[in-house]
């Protein structure tokens, strides 16, 4: 299996961290390198599947995405 690597150093250990956005409307993670900060994606605060999963807990409803 290959192994992620930073674009910018090579690094291959990765965080998320919360930037500060000025004009952002909803809040985000940065998803960057541990040892430059390279930016290599974003990712929503809140996770959308996991709300939804317990939304549909909470209807007595089957979730239609779960795994397995």
């Amino acid at each position: 299996m290959a192994v992620s690597t930073c674009v910018k150093c090579g690094s291959s250990s990765f965080e998320m961290v919360e930037p500060k956005i000025k004009t952002a409307a909803y809040r985000l993670y940065f998803i960057q390198c541990a040892s430059c900060g390279g930016v290599v994606g974003v990712q929503e605060f809140n996770n959308i599947t996991a709300t939804l999963e317990h939304l549909f807990k909470q209807l007595n409803l089957k979730f239609p995405y779960a795994a397995g």
